[in-house]
Order: C-alpha cells, then structure tokens, then sequence
C-alpha cells in the first residue's frame, strides 16, 4: 500500500480551506469542495501491517454482500473468517470506514479488519452512500439494516448473534457511535422512526476510534473541511440548524443500557475533545468505558493513528482492541 501520511492529508486539506475561501468555493455549493477533499481523501493509505501476506492468508473473504435498506440504498457488506475452524461460534465485529461522510470504502480498511479478523473473530466491513449523492440518515439506514443482516445469518459464517459489536473510525466512528444509540435509546429509534436492528443485549460493545460525536462542539475543534463534511452530509451550510442535528450527537444520547465502549484519539487530532467529551457522557451513565488518551505525552499522534502500525502505540491499540472483544463477548461481561 501507498505511504502518504496522514499529516500531509491534513495540510493539503488545510490547503484546500484557505484557497477555497477567497474563490468563493463552497459558498452556495458544497459540491466543489466536497470533490476536492474527497480525492485527497482516497489518496491517502496507511503502510501494510507486519507479516500481512501471511496474516491474510489466514482469512477469507466473501466481499460485496448486497444489503436491502428501507428508505436508502442498498448497502453492501465484505465479511472476513478466520480459516482455522472454531469450535464455538464467533464474536461479530461490524466495522463502519471513515472518510468525512463523503469519501472512503470498505476496502480501504481492508488490512485493519484481516488482521483483526485473524485474532478470531467474524468482522463486516461496511459500504454506505457518501455524501453529498446520499445525505443523512440513509447512512444509519444502512448500518442498521447491516446489524440485522448479520444477526440474521450468522450461522452461515460462523458467528456469535449474541455478542455483536459496531465500531467505525473518524466519521465512520460517529455512525457507529449513533448505531450503538440507536439499539439501545428507544427515544433515539422513535425520533429516527426505526427499528434497532438487534437486540440491545446482542449488543456487547462499541470501538470508538479519532470520531466526533457532539454537533453543538465540534466546530470548535478546528478540524480541516469541517463544514464541507457536515454541509455534504445534512444538507445544511449549517449544520446546527439541521432540524435533526441532535441525533447526530451522541453525547446527548447515551443511556445506561449503551455497550461497553473502547474509545482513542491520537494527542494530535483535532478530535481529541470530543473523544473526552463522549467519555464524561458514558461515564455520566455509569456505562463501562476504556479509553485511550495520550495528552501531555509527546507522541504526537494524529488523526487515524491507529491505523498506523509503524507506531508502537499503534500495536498496543490494536492489542488492546482484541483484549476487549474478548473480554466482552464473554457471557455475563456485556
């Protein structure tokens, strides 16, 4: 894979902002602007796990599963086995890519979730509709459709229906965030007039990884093409006055009945305060939450670090990441 950091993305994006505004992108239309990010988006790769040849020889793969979406259009799901026979089924992992709302794939994650995969575990990688084309919530339409797909046949790939887990990076973070809200805040499903799709307790956990889960804050975090992403996604210059807004925010739709959740965010990415504020909302819900911060250390992580396993703390996340799906899919650990 290619090895364009993810700190050159950032500037080029920066770039984008500062030409964009004196020419007046982005001023009626976010389409411009909205392509432009998105290209820099796609440009952008993580250098290939250690040992990843052998690793993915380890899985296999039945990619582009056809997901039926009421009120949206049909998602598509790639779902990576081990190989190794397993005596029990395994827990199910639904993995949510990030890329602004406008940009990424599944198959963009496609070497974090073989490797993940690889540790024992039956993880789906999601394609939704990208904005600006598809707005919100057709991508929480999809996700939901997806868990209940999963949950559906999960004998058929060997996996756990009851210990499910959704988990997403950057804005794919936020819909699994909100995905998680959903199945377990019956408030939440009646605003959004849907039906979670799997039962809370088939819930175990949520993986929370560079994500921004507060509408009313986030615009303070500086965060490069902010308002393109979120102008793609709700249609709306801005977002605050997206009649539904508020469902985007998790922070104000966490119960006690949200799962288990693993939350990071690299010391410096700009979502650094939201990943602190979500956790002070879990925790204000006396929900289990492991969070990984790295303020006042010095590693300078950045966006989507987690990806990178050229880091050291990189590998630890990931370790820690198999620690608790283990942890939590065991019975009587939800």
């Amino acid at each position: 894979m290619r090895t364009r950091s993810r700190r050159l993305l950032t500037a080029l994006i920066a770039v984008v902002v500062v030409v964009a505004v004196p020419l007046g992108w982005n001023q009626v239309s976010v389409q411009p602007g909205a392509s432009i990010v998105r290209v820099l988006f796609e440009a952008n790769a993580f250098p290939e796990p250690p040992n990843f040849a052998e690793i993915q020889s380890t899985v296999s793969v039945t990619s582009n599963i056809s997901i039926p979406t009421p009120e949206a259009p049909n998602a598509a799901l790639d779902i990576y086995v081990p190989k190794q026979a397993s005596a029990k089924p395994r827990p199910i992992v639904m993995w949510v890519h990030g890329g602004g709302f406008i940009s990424g794939s599944k198959e963009q994650v496609r070497d974090y979730v073989t490797v993940l995969a690889a540790k024992g575990f039956v993880v789906a990688s999601l394609d939704y509709s990208l904005a600006p084309g598809t707005q919100y919530p057709a991508p929480i339409r999809q996700g939901n459709a997806a868990l209940k797909y999963l949950s559906d046949h999960a004998t058929n790939f060997g996996g756990d229906k009851t210990a499910m887990f959704v988990g997403g990076d950057s804005a794919g973070s936020q819909i699994a965030s909100q995905l998680a809200a959903l199945q377990t805040n019956p408030t939440l499903a009646r605003q959004m007039n849907l039906t979670p799709g799997i039962a809370s307790s088939a819930l175990r956990g949520a993986l929370l990884f560079c994500g921004l889960y507060n509408m009313e804050t986030v615009g303070s975090t500086g965060f490069p093409a902010l308002r393109s992403f979120l102008w793609s996604y709700t249609g709306y210059r801005d977002w605050l006055s997206y009649p539904d807004i508020s469902q985007l925010s998790t922070t104000g739709n966490v119960t006690s009945a949200y799962p288990a959740t693993l939350l990071t965010v690299g010391d410096a990415d700009p979502f650094e305060s939201q990943g602190k504020e979500l956790v002070a909302a879990l925790n204000a819900k006396k929900v289990p939450v492991t969070s990984q911060f790295y303020t006042g250390s010095g590693a300078k992580l950045g966006h989507e670090y987690q990806f990178d396993f050229s880091h050291p703390e990189s590998q630890k996340m990931f370790d820690l990441t198999v620690s608790f799906l283990t942890t939590h899919s065991s019975k009587g650990n939800s």
